[in-house]
């Protein structure tokens, strides 16, 4: 027997000492124990080695394991291998190293760069309830967010977003098919005093206090996320709860019934549709201020104002995203600011954010318009951009993240986790309580397994130098880069089949290669072919049922 780094990045130690306390072992975190195994290609056996970050790409694999099953940390496949770098971000491997500092938009701008200098993709899960405890009934659930970094990190995601739902209760959540509950949400920012009742029943809100246990869950959460080496895009606000979720009993801190400062928002999107400062951006720039000073020292955040707020917030979420720049100029660190889905996309990349979340289901190869940065980096959220995903097969939802992926974009899943959500069987979570259940639905590790896959493999890249590409290869799903010596491109075949790859930049190299299977979490081959033809044809390996990855790289590693 030995261990090889399947395709997990290794978990950081400092996530590994934490898990030692009883949340789990380094087998958990993504490393697979399996006997010494062989894959085929190239004119014979090449047996696994560990990926050094440096040699060929088709060095630094491991075949055996599964995606999607028990165990889904430990599917094993291709390690970082050329230039990878190792099992995390950083050169010296370490979470200190990789989270020295705040994330900065790259020299390439579909992606950012960490503080060592290097591009990188974001991929991961998130959910709704990873902040505030949600529960039906009146009786919100606790959320055992150490289990849930757990198991971001054992399906190899290396960033997640956390929900921060304005209403103490929102109304008629769309999880039945009939009946859908009313669901109360703790803790919110604001203290609530009194004296006097608001509509929900509780007490009501002074807006000029701040509730402590909100914000200390936030630092404690993040700062878990920092540990375990995961990126974390924070919401301030949730437009779409206030736009679609309102009800008379919802006790919302900023409606006049529910606070005692005389702070009146109206029903519904009266807190984000204003064209001017006034009382209510008062107390939201008030709001965004604590959270900065509760989180500006930890490098691993990212900002994002609003999660669908309606079409006419684009002033409101201008204002928040100026406010929050110049707060955080009195600080160490300066975070991205992001905006999430509001009004046509060409909207979106007009504004100054530094990053988005579109409605496009693949966004194009370039996301440029009149603001500041230009260029945005595209964060395909399926929360936006793939709703429905779950009356979907399989083959198809990894269609969504891979082509998103080769396209230069980031990937997040709006994972239901133990949201139970049972309507067109969306997610049917084990044990549900006041409609929250006591762990995730499986139906849906593979899409996870996949996000994580999509890390080890943009880790392989020299994502600086790479562009997507519809030309380079016949699928129209190709990221990569084209010098003469020190090429490499990873080619997403849909449907898998026989297709053909630009190797004419390749005149007199030997390309290395390996074929991945998605569905399973295999590397099923390797081998290598001449470069210089302008249309190398290429067949996905029998067995591979489905959608295939070819990464194809000079013998001698990428530029």
């Amino acid at each position: 027997m030995r261990t090889t780094i399947g395709l997990r990045r290794v978990a950081p130690l400092a996530w590994l000492l934490l898990l030692a306390g009883g949340c789990g072992s380094s087998d958990d975190a993504g490393v697979a124990s399996e006997d010494a195994s062989t894959v085929s290609g190239g004119g014979g056996d090449v047996p696994n080695q560990p990926g050094t970050g440096g040699g060929a790409g088709a060095a630094g694999v491991a075949t055996s394991g599964s995606a999607g099953a028990d165990h889904p940390g430990d599917a094993a496949g291709p390690t970082t291998g050329a230039g990878g770098g190792g099992g995390t971000n950083a050169p010296d491997g370490s979470v200190a190293s990789v989270l020295a500092g705040p994330l900065k938009i790259s020299s390439n701008p579909h992606y950012f760069q960490d503080a060592n200098g290097r591009a990188l993709v974001l991929a991961g899960s998130h959910t709704w309830n990873d902040l505030q405890d949600w529960g039906t009934g009146g009786a919100p659930q606790p959320f055992d967010f150490d289990a849930y970094t757990k198991f971001l990190v054992q399906h190899g995601h290396n960033f997640t977003l956390l929900w921060q739902v304005e209403p103490a209760k929102f109304c008629g959540l769309p999880t039945l098919d009939a009946n859908n509950p009313d669901i109360t949400s703790a803790p919110l920012p604001w203290a609530r005093t009194g004296p006097g009742m608001a509509t929900d029943g509780g007490l009501k809100f002074d807006l000029t206090k701040f509730d402590a246990a909100f914000f200390d869950r936030l630092r404690s959460r993040v700062t878990l996320l920092n540990n375990a080496g995961i990126w974390v895009g924070v919401y301030l606000f949730t437009g779409e709860f206030l736009s679609v979720y309102r009800c008379s009993g919802d006790g919302y801190p900023l409606s006049g019934a529910n606070n005692i400062n005389s702070i009146d928002a109206g029903g519904g999107d009266g807190a984000m549709s204003m064209t001017a400062p006034n009382s209510i951006t008062n107390i939201q720039d008030a709001m965004a201020d604590k959270m900065i000073d509760t989180l500006s020292d930890l490098p691993n955040v990212l900002w994002i104002v609003s999660e669908e707020a309606a079409a006419n917030s684009f002033w409101w979420q201008g204002h928040m995203m100026s406010h929050i720049r110049t707060y955080e100029a009195t600080k160490a660190h300066q975070h991205p600011v992001g905006l999430g889905a509001i009004g046509q996309d060409s909207q979106l990349y007009n504004t100054d954010a530094d990053w988005v979340a579109p409605y496009a289901q693949i966004s194009p190869s370039t996301s440029c318009g009149t603001g500041t940065p230009k260029c945005k980096v595209n964060l395909n959220d399926s929360d936006h951009s793939y709703f429905g995903m779950w009356t979907a097969t399989a083959q198809q939802n990894r269609n969504y993240a891979w082509s998103n992926f080769t396209r230069g974009n980031q990937v997040a899943f709006m994972d239901p986790y133990t949201v139970y959500y049972p309507r067109q069987g969306r997610n049917l979570c084990t044990s549900p309580k006041n409609g929250i259940c006591s762990g995730p639905d499986p139906r849906w590790n593979n899409f996870r397994d996949n996000l994580g896959y999509i890390v080890t493999y943009s880790r392989k890249l020299n994502l600086t130098a790479a562009q997507p590409s519809m030309t380079l290869c016949s699928t129209g799903y190709c990221l990569g880069q084209t010098p003469a010596i020190g090429a490499e491109m990873l080619v997403y075949a849909p449907s898998g089949g026989t297709f053909t790859v630009d190797l004419s930049h390749s005149t007199g190299r030997t390309m290395s290669y390996e074929w991945f299977d998605p569905a399973t979490g295999k590397v099923v081959s390797m081998g290598s072919v001449p470069g210089g033809s302008n249309k190398q044809s290429f067949m996905t390996p029998a067995g591979v049922a489905g959608d295939s990855v070819l990464y194809i790289v000079d013998s001698a590693g990428h530029a």
